[in-house]
């Protein structure tokens, strides 16, 4: 594996050194001359062909880990690979930046929860249009296992929202809608529901899959989406947890 050193250490670019390695690295798996699973070559290597110190290096392999792009082991047979690109390693990366968000304040539940229905609406209409009997027997399975379950969360299992995108076909949104719903149940643990409407909230919900789901079945695009859209209301009755 060759890097292109002119493309990796530019100096005419403000861009730091390890940002420009990160990213020749990149460029390379999506040429097609990295591969997931090859193995890079070692610190050194790398250095004295980019003409760089071996921190700079090690820099820019600890950005690409976060991200996903490569992994790192120790021992005889050790080193640094490239991954194996997946929709899930992507989802990951998208819930660990939301989180920080969530974390620091920036990203609220409630709009979380709207960005639910800008993807989630259009996605239930493509469910409703491209969906397979093994996509039905899947969100049907889901909801069996939602209603025998005691619910004692305010966010219902998101098993049935995951086989609806699924069904849509579209990977990209598929990834967002799993990504937002994972972030969500992170942040509903920051809020609290009266322990007597709990119940009537998570029947309602049970119901309204129901609903979407009969609507896909019967490959009405239209009436899935409205259906999706009443589903995803902002529920009331939310509040702070307290500190």
């Amino acid at each position: 594996m060759r890097i292109s050193r002119s493309m990796a250490v530019d100096g005419s670019r403000k861009t730091k050194t390890y940002k420009q390695i990160a990213a020749s690295i990149r460029a390379a798996i999506s040429s097609g001359d990295l591969h997931p699973g090859d193995r890079l070559p070692p610190e050194t290597d790398l250095a004295r062909e980019l003409g760089v110190s071996r921190p700079t290096v090690r820099e820019a392999l600890k950005v690409l880990e976060a991200l996903n792009v490569v992994e790192s082991s120790t021992g005889p047979t050790g080193g640094t690979f490239v991954k194996p690109l997946n929709g899930e390693g992507v989802a990951e990366y998208l819930i660990d930046s939301m989180s920080l968000l969530v974390d620091i304040n920036e990203l609220t539940l409630e709009e979380l929860w709207a960005a639910r229905e800008v993807i989630e609406v259009p996605l239930v209409r493509m469910a409703a249009l491209r969906r397979t009997e093994q996509d039905l027997l899947v969100m049907q399975k889901t909801m069996q296992m939602d209603e025998s379950k005691d619910g004692d969360s305010i966010v219902s299992d998101i098993s049935f929202h995951r086989g609806v995108a699924e069904a849509s076909k579209n990977r990209m949104l598929s990834l967002f809608v799993s990504s937002i719903h994972k972030t969500v149940k992170t942040l509903a643990g920051r809020y609290v529901m009266p322990e007597q409407a709990l119940p009537e909230v998570l029947r309602i919900s049970q119901e309204q899959h129901r609903l979407i789901y009969e609507a896909i079945v019967g490959r009405d695009a239209g009436l899935a989406s409205s259906r999706m859209r009443e589903h995803l209301s902002w529920p009331t009755g939310f509040i702070v947890k307290p500190s």
